[in-house]
């Protein structure tokens, strides 16, 4: 009896003490091809968020769970909050806080939770490399990180003595503690022999070589990369990889004829047998068919296929719409239009990851992204099937399929094929209706305007008339655009901004921005969509920079970034006139809400932030930030 009440006793602490932690994550040791379960105890003491939530989501901010959410929705069960997934065979590491609203829980003000993966009770392979890239995100600019890192890199290579991107970033780490300039040449010296090593493993293999690439990135040495694939090109010339380097070259030749007759010669001496023959066939097959050459474009469109992928539904629609395009062979466009849509639900989206010893890897795609994506693409399809029917003289069927793809989905390359169309049949009020859709997504699209006006012009021969609707147009989409945007006002206390920097040390204060409307633009040098946003946002800026209520400051907010990097990428883009600024602040995308970049915020002038826009959204940007300065300043 004494027994059965000590082992109840045992059972009761162990539950008190489950329901103790915040957080809780099982199974302890979480393994590959396992459900992981993540739940949240209100109760517990330490807790933030309350039982009387709404709503708990899981901010991840590292992970290598790549088929889960950015942020992912916890359940309620109970008093508890959940969220449970299956670990896929690349997992290796997250780390993430929970948000409920404004309130946010963290194991520690510079510290976030963890999710590692096992095999059995050893963490997995490059689970500690993962985890030591995830500080930067957990504790931004933090004189810690450094140390921690090289921590966690030495537990990595304990486990795994092999693992060469741990070696790599070990003497990067210490090049970033050495006190001298000789300390510091002397850790660089040793990552180039781990480097040059790796090179030597396996020369001719493209995955080895990204791995080599990858290395001279992580110490900075950038310039070294041609510098390998040339040493590749001269010493293994027939490789494959000195192929692609070779035929990535001949790619840029301006000379067509000349370009074409090295790609061919190419062809011969490989016999058709070597793995980039599909990269020769899908350049000549641009090249035929530019040139309307029939019989050539189809025979290099069939060779370019390659492997199946998750990129073939889009490769064969690709070739499809480059033979429509040129108006050539229907037949075999309808052929490769079919053949996509048989296999259209599984249209690529979202960004596709290849790694050799995985494979390809799927990212998360929202339902309702997938849905978009996969309409989109059939309708694309019936457009073009429609446009080779009228080809075909079958002007019947051309039109349903017109009917069926306005039907499915609307986008620029649809509504413009269908426009087309009814353009080619004699129906330019039809024409014109598809043209103006276009308009009314994108006002300044110069092909769409130029087609309806042609379209508008054969049926209402007065072109004042027609100037008078694209006027009209434009005033439209900005009132639709102000309406929406009124509604995403979020009246919430700014953001205290105590540790931005103009680019010459000079401190930012609450006076400066007094009674303004401030736009906050977070980038990075290293950040692609930031640098895709730029243009559309020096637009804006041009705009309203004589206006002294707006003040715009694009602030230079990534991990790895310095001000001298900041300094060094404004002075090599004098394009860009908009004042630079750089942010000390750790926490600034907590302040501001947000865990990825580019993002710009938009206070009002009493120090409310009403907008905030995650991420690079296109062109469209252009329209919508100004649209936003502008009902702030109304």
């Amino acid at each position: 009896m004494f027994k059965n009440i000590a082992f109840s006793c045992l059972l009761l602490l162990a539950f008190m003490q489950v329901k103790a932690q915040v957080l809780q994550i099982t199974p302890e040791h979480p393994q590959r091809g396992e459900k992981v379960t993540i739940t949240y105890h209100p109760d517990a003491a330490g807790a933030m968020i309350g039982k009387d939530a709404k709503s708990v989501i899981i901010n991840f901010t590292y992970s290598t769970f790549y088929d889960q959410p950015w942020k992912l929705p916890m359940t309620k069960q109970g008093n508890d909050w959940v969220a449970s997934f299956v670990l896929q065979r690349y997992a290796t590491f997250a780390s993430f806080y929970l948000q409920s609203g404004e309130i946010i829980q963290k194991p520690a003000a510079d510290q976030h939770y963890s999710l590692a993966v096992y095999d059995g009770n050893k963490r997995v392979r490059d689970g500690f490399l993962h985890e030591s890239y995830s500080l930067g995100a957990q504790m931004p600019k933090s004189p810690k990180i450094p140390g921690l890192q090289l921590t966690l890199l030495k537990k990595e290579l304990a486990n795994y003595p092999d693992n060469y991107e741990a070696k790599v970033r070990v003497q990067s780490v210490l090049m970033t503690m050495a006190k001298t300039p000789e300390e510091k040449l002397k850790h660089r010296v040793e990552a180039r022999k781990i480097i040059a090593a790796k090179f030597e493993e396996n020369p001719t293999f493209g995955g080895n070589l990204n791995k080599v690439t990858m290395g001279y990135l992580i110490i900075g040495e950038n310039s070294r990369v041609d510098s390998i694939r040339k040493v590749v090109s001269k010493r293994f010339p027939k490789s494959d990889l000195a192929k692609d380097y070779q035929i990535s070259a001949i790619s840029k030749e301006k000379d067509e004829v000349k370009k074409v007759a090295q790609l061919e010669a190419l062809l011969k001496e490989d016999k058709e047998t070597g793995e980039n023959s599909t990269d020769i066939h899908r350049i000549l097959f641009e090249h035929y068919a530019e040139k309307k050459n029939e019989a050539k474009a189809i025979f290099h469109a069939r060779k370019s296929l390659g492997k199946e992928s998750p990129y073939t539904p889009e490769i064969l629609k690709n070739i499809a719409a480059t033979l429509t395009k040129q108006r050539m062979s229907p037949d075999t466009a309808l052929a490769y239009a079919n053949a996509s849509l048989k296999i259209v639900d599984h249209w690529p989206v979202g960004v596709i990851r290849y790694f050799p010893e995985y494979g390809y890897i799927l990212p998360y795609v929202a339902d309702s992204a997938k849905m978009k994506a996969v309409k989109e693409a059939k309708a694309e399809l019936y457009a073009i099937m429609g446009l080779n029917n009228f080809f075909k003289g079958k002007k019947e069927q051309a039109l349903n399929y017109a009917v069926k793809a306005e039907n499915t989905a609307e986008n620029q390359e649809i509504l413009m094929n269908v426009a087309l169309l009814y353009e080619l049949a004699g129906m330019p009020d039809k024409a014109f209706e598809a043209d103006w859709k276009v308009l009314l997504q994108n006002p300044s699209d110069t092909a769409a305007l130029k087609s309806a006006k042609t379209n508008f012009l054969k049926f209402n021969p007065s072109e004042a008339e027609f100037n008078k609707r694209v006027k009209k147009l434009e005033e439209l989409k900005m009132a639709q655009l102000k309406v929406s945007l009124k509604k995403q006002l979020m009246h919430k206390p700014g953001p205290v901004l105590n540790q931005l920097t103009d680019l010459k040390g000079k401190a930012v204060t609450a006076e400066m921005m007094k009674g303004k409307i401030v736009i906050l633009d977070f980038w990075a040098t290293w950040c692609v969509p930031c640098m895709q946003e730029m243009p559309y946002l020096q637009k804006v800026y041009d705009k309203y920079k004589n206006n002294p209520k707006v003040m715009f400051m694009v602030v230079n907010s990534g991990a790895r970034n310095t001000i001298k990097d900041a300094i060094a990428w404004g002075a090599k883009n004098p394009q860009y006139t908009f004042p630079l600024y750089f942010n000390n602040d750790p926490d600034i995308g907590e302040k501001v809400g947000f865990t990825l970049i580019p993002t710009i915020a938009l206070i009002d002038q009493k120090g409310l932030m009403q907008f905030r826009t995650i991420g690079f959204e296109g062109a469209e940007l252009e329209h919508k930030l100004a649209a936003q300065i502008d009902i702030l300043l109304e």
